[in-house]
């Protein structure tokens, strides 16, 4: 078995170095009348800069316009400095997150996190992959024979999705707009705030999700906890313990929690969907209060162990703005 594997790992290398050695080839052809004509003209040498990662050291292009993402969280921070990836991974059912599609329509999916499509990424001749060291390092050499390829620790994306931002902001040479969007960002979410502490004061709210296999809330550490309970100042509910991820909690124990207002994540998963549905439709459901007072508004929510981006972040806050204030 190790054998085979290593023969399929040899495989794919040797395809690789021929495709490159292809490509290099049908460049070096199509340049050439170029390279006649320019000859005796001095050539400015292509400007370069060096980035550290938790692998080394690499060194890219001043201005990059083609990236691949080898992380779903990564082609939400590239739109958001006005980057489209020529490539990026799909979620489980083969698709983009729903709520980027709109912005990666010129986009190529290369398969998913765990199992990129080396040959596809080849393909798209990228100047620079990102990816991370979960799922990325032990691929790390043959990316980097494709492009510079950039790693970002996992931890540090469900610690600081503010911190991953600031680094590909610095990759792709533009960390004086990324500074100005997050400041832009803090400054909505305070004055949000400021509407948000009357009207909210003493009231409880919590995110309310339906898997396949159980019902949850969301953490008041996670990233987008940080911003609900965290920044704008929302009641979390007293009983339940700090948590950075999500908490399982039984549908039964809603009434005893009594939120004044109940978001409800729309994952956009089919079998969650569906699971979440039926949830809905049960007497406990019904009988909530805030449910009976109508202060329950979805939020377009999937990912909340990482953080994504300021695309997602905003949408997430423009669903809190209506549903607790109603604009």
């Amino acid at each position: 078995m190790v054998a085979a594997k290593q023969g399929q790992r040899s495989w794919i290398m040797a395809l690789l170095l021929i495709l490159l050695a292809m490509t290099a080839a049908a460049c070096g052809g199509a340049d050439a009348g170029e390279s006649k004509a320019a000859q005796g003209k001095p050539q400015a040498a292509p400007v370069k800069r060096t980035l550290t990662h938790s692998l080394g050291t690499i060194e890219v292009d001043a201005d990059i316009q083609r990236v691949v993402t080898l992380e779903r969280s990564f082609a939400d921070h590239l739109v958001s400095l006005g980057v489209v990836p020529v490539g990026s991974v799909v979620r489980d059912g083969g698709d983009f997150e729903p709520y980027l599609a709109p912005q990666l329509k010129g986009t190529t999916s290369v398969g998913q996190s765990t199992a990129p499509n080396l040959e596809k990424i080849l393909e798209l001749k990228p100047q620079l992959i990102i990816g991370t060291d979960t799922d990325h390092s032990k691929s790390y050499d043959t990316l980097k024979q494709i492009a510079p390829t950039l790693i970002v620790k996992s931890e540090e994306m469900e610690n600081d999705w503010r911190a991953v931002y600031l680094r590909i902001a610095e990759a792709m040479n533009k960390q004086k707009k990324a500074e100005a969007d997050l400041k832009a960002f803090d400054d909505r979410l305070a004055q949000l705030k400021t509407k948000l502490d009357a009207p909210m004061k003493d009231k409880t709210v919590v995110f309310f999700k339906v898997t396949d296999k159980d019902t949850r809330v969301l953490g008041n550490l996670s990233p987008l906890g940080k911003i609900a309970y965290g920044q704008l100042g929302l009641n979390y509910p007293k009983s339940l313990k700090d948590e950075k991820n999500e908490t399982k909690l039984a549908i039964e124990v809603l009434p005893e929690l009594n939120p004044h207002t109940i978001f409800v994540m729309d994952t956009n998963v089919p079998d969650y969907t569906k699971k979440l549905n039926e949830t809905l439709a049960t007497p406990l459901w019904k009988n909530l209060q805030a449910v009976k007072d109508g202060r329950v508004s979805m939020v377009p929510l999937r990912a909340t162990k990482t953080g994504f981006g300021l695309v997602m972040h905003q949408q997430f806050v423009d669903a809190l703005e209506k549903g607790l204030l109603g604009k």
